[in-house]
């Protein structure tokens, strides 16, 4: 009985560390988007190494994310994972020292390249010695709370004592969480799951589950990055200081995590192509407003509004792609690691892309494009929606009338 009770115990503090950690990646990831103008101009950067900078997180992790899932499910998810922990915390005190766009660039990178190992083997360990899929809800509640928590911070408080001082203790909490972890012992992963990566990722790809998961990734992940460079610039020009720009999304933060919270207490209901595809929807439809005006307030508007749409995407893509896995037979890290390669992808595209448009067409057209790779993305989901409405003309095999997207095997999206 005690051991039983230390085993909850363990577990229960276990996802608690996780979720901080987590939580410190996604509040250190979104805290340099207030105060990218205050680096642009002490460093002079121009428009396309503004983009370089916020993208090297996604070209990191685009890097990192398939290989650290091939390994969390053939040699286990803990020692990557504290690795992880340990780079990041090394690469935001570099930050903090940075003097040059070289040394910034650097330091991102490194800090991307641990972001994407959480996120992925993380996300695997989590999953194995946190109490099953389910617990990987409250990972996208956790980055919801970062979101808030990490630009509010980093605006107010560079705009009072300067730019290292919340990026030290940034640092700070890396170590520490992640010397709590260490210091940690929890039950080892289970082999069965780590031998599912032997099944083949092509699998993964012909699944309507997946497709839409990956479609909704591309969605959020191209509309975060073209807002995390063009909303800050905008304004930034009207006259706002770091620190008004940074509660700026703080509030969009806020609409994010309670997006995440109403999604995830739709339990399995929410979990579907229908329901990512009303997300995609709205998104689409937020960023219109950046198109028609660059103003302060329909900025902002936009950013809450597209912020409040990508939790409803976040939210619901992992959980679906977690139940494509499963009926697949395909180990959960190959199936995390593909969407935060597909995320990756997109982190990288749009900061450049939105920075060059900007630069050469203005703020609105850049907004137009982003707009226009959402609507692709949409129509995808819908397409694959279809093929979940009519299987005997999908892929070969499923049994009809079976929806796989919507399956019972689906987790639900909170712990």
């Amino acid at each position: 009985m005690t051991q039983a009770i230390r085993a909850g115990t363990g577990a229960r503090l276990f996802r608690l560390l996780m979720y901080g950690l987590i939580l410190a990646s996604a509040a250190a990831q979104f805290a340099l988007v207030p105060v990218m103008p205050v680096y642009a101009h002490r460093l002079g950067l121009s428009g396309f190494q503004q983009g370089m900078v916020l993208g090297a997180t996604g070209l990191a992790t685009l890097a990192v994310s398939v290989p650290a899932g091939t390994l969390s499910d053939r040699f286990g998810a803990r020692r990557i994972t504290l690795a992880a922990g340990l780079l990041m915390a090394a690469a935001t005190l570099a930050q903090a020292l940075a003097g040059g766009f070289g040394a910034l660039l650097a330091s991102r990178l490194a800090f991307g390249a641990g972001y994407g190992v959480v996120w992925t083997a993380g996300l695997c360990w989590l999953a194995e010695a946190g109490g099953g899929p389910t617990a990987l809800g409250g990972s996208v509640a956790s980055a919801g709370v970062g979101g808030v928590a990490g630009p509010a911070a980093s605006g107010a408080l560079t705009q009072h004592l300067g730019l290292a001082v919340p990026l030290l203790a940034a640092a700070a909490g890396f170590a520490v969480i992640t010397a709590g972890l260490a210091a940690l012992r929890v039950a080892p992963s289970p082999v069965a799951s780590r031998l599912a990566a032997a099944v083949g990722r092509g699998a993964a790809v012909t699944d309507p589950g997946i497709i839409g998961a990956a479609a909704a990734v591309v969605a959020a992940g191209l509309s975060t990055g073209a807002c995390a460079l063009l909303v800050p610039a905008q304004l930034h020009v009207a006259g706002a200081s770091s620190g008004q720009i940074g509660l700026d999304f703080a509030a969009a933060g806020i609409l994010f995590a309670a997006g995440s919270a109403l999604t995830a207490a739709a339990g399995r209901r929410a979990v579907n192509l229908p329901v990512l595809g009303g997300g995609m929807l709205a998104l689409t439809a937020a960023l219109a407003l950046g198109v028609l005006s660059t103003a302060s307030l329909a900025v902002i508007v936009m950013l809450c509004a597209a912020t409040a749409a990508r939790s409803v995407l976040w939210t619901v893509s992992y959980p679906l792609a977690a139940a494509a896995a499963e009926r697949r037979g395909i180990g959960l890290g190959a199936a995390v690691g593909l969407l935060n390669g597909v995320w990756a992808a997109t982190a990288v595209l749009g900061p450049l892309a939105g920075g060059l448009a900007a630069e050469h067409a203005g703020a609105r057209a850049a907004f137009g494009l982003t707009e226009a790779a959402c609507t692709a993305a949409l129509t995808v989901t819908a397409v694959a929606a279809w093929r979940t409405r009519h299987p005997a003309r999908g892929a070969a095999g499923r049994a009809p009338g079976r929806d796989p997207a919507t399956a019972s095997t689906a987790p639900t999206a909170v712990p």
